[in-house]
């Protein structure tokens, strides 16, 4: 995933974010929501890494707190060696500049109010970079770049369609030249026809301007269209992580196995053998002991329900948590010998 240092743009260290559960008159603390719970990964110069679990699982939650949206409970985020959580004022609000977001909903993070080119504009004018006729200029060449016309400059929201809007949302997160973006399941929320369009622009915007993502999204066929490198995500915390060819050809994890035999196949005659999961998802302000997986985990053992399994390499930069999994190492003749 990092080759060296230099290529490292992103570094986030045992990122945890709870939310306090409030009861009774004086709203007195009964628990937390461990919404984001120890997760750590980096991030590389123009590169994908796709965030993937069910709904809930904490995908959104960890994006908005790694960009400061959410502040953290605990943990770190380096961006370019810089500690984001450590940062104020104006080092916090030039630091933003190379940090953006792309929403999920493109009707309700466009304000209705402003016009497309208020919108797209409104980063130039808060980070001063550009005076009026620029920051116009800069917005109608922007317009273009996303594939709607400059025309549009002076419409509303309202006037536009939902790809029509997406596009906007992402001509506004790139009008500052950021070098990272999180993507909160832009897609999906349009028809598949724009789903397309819209990641065929994502691309396209990367290799223009050499932007690095995180893409989340709960649909694993786009993830694994858009990612270099793919984590797993379940009860916030990651189960399973590596390349993503290596994820999708061989995975791991239990869920991650339920996950992708969920995916559907193109072809009426090709079936696939579904891994159907017995239960719901376990709440996250009372977890259950041991493997949070493991009440719906068809190959569950006893040790799994008494104890958590640590993050391990199970094979050559493929990241797995469960105990069922054993470690493989890969000796110099390439011969793969299990330890013991």
């Amino acid at each position: 995933m990092i080759n060296n240092n230099n290529d490292q743009l992103i570094e986030v260290k045992s990122l945890r974010k709870f939310f306090p559960v409030k009861k009774g008159f004086f709203s007195r603390i009964h628990g937390y929501v461990k919404a984001v719970d120890d997760i750590s990964f980096k991030i590389s110069r123009k590169s994908t890494i796709g965030l993937v679990g069910e709904s809930g699982c904490g995908k959104t939650t960890a994006g908005r707190t790694i960009l400061r949206l959410l502040e953290p409970t605990s943990g770190e985020v380096m961006f370019e060696n810089k500690p984001v959580f450590n940062l104020k004022g104006k080092e916090l609000k030039s630091i933003r500049k190379e940090m953006q977001i792309i929403f999920q909903d493109p009707f309700s993070s466009l304000n209705p109010r402003m016009t497309i080119g208020s919108i797209i504009s409104e980063g130039l004018l808060i980070h001063k970079t550009a005076d009026r006729r620029t920051r116009i200029d800069k917005a109608k060449e922007l317009l273009k770049i996303v594939g709607l016309s400059p025309d549009y400059y002076n419409r509303y929201p309202h006037e536009f369609s939902g790809g029509q809007r997406q596009r906007i949302g992402i001509a506004r997160a790139i009008a500052l030249n950021p070098k990272f973006i999180v993507c909160d399941e832009p897609v999906s929320a349009l028809d598949v026809s724009v789903q397309a369009q819209i990641i065929n622009l994502l691309k396209e915007l990367q290799s223009e301007f050499a932007i690095s993502y995180l893409f989340i999204s709960h649909d694993l066929s786009v993830v694994r269209y858009m990612s270099d490198y793919v984590f797993i995500m379940y009860l916030g915390r990651i189960v399973e992580h590596g390349l993503c060819e290596e994820i999708f050809h061989n995975p791991l994890h239990p869920y991650t196995q339920a996950l992708i035999s969920a995916i559907p196949i193109p072809d009426p005659k090709t079936k696939r053998n579904r891994i159907i999961l017995s239960g719901d998802v376990p709440s996250p302000v009372n977890p259950p002991p041991g493997c949070y997986f493991s009440p719906r985990c068809p190959k569950a053992i006893g040790e799994c329900f008494k104890n958590y399994p640590p993050l391990e390499e199970k094979t050559k930069g493929h990241f797995c948590a469960c105990l069922r999994v054993p470690v493989v190492s890969i000796d110099k003749k390439g011969l793969n010998d299990e330890k013991n």
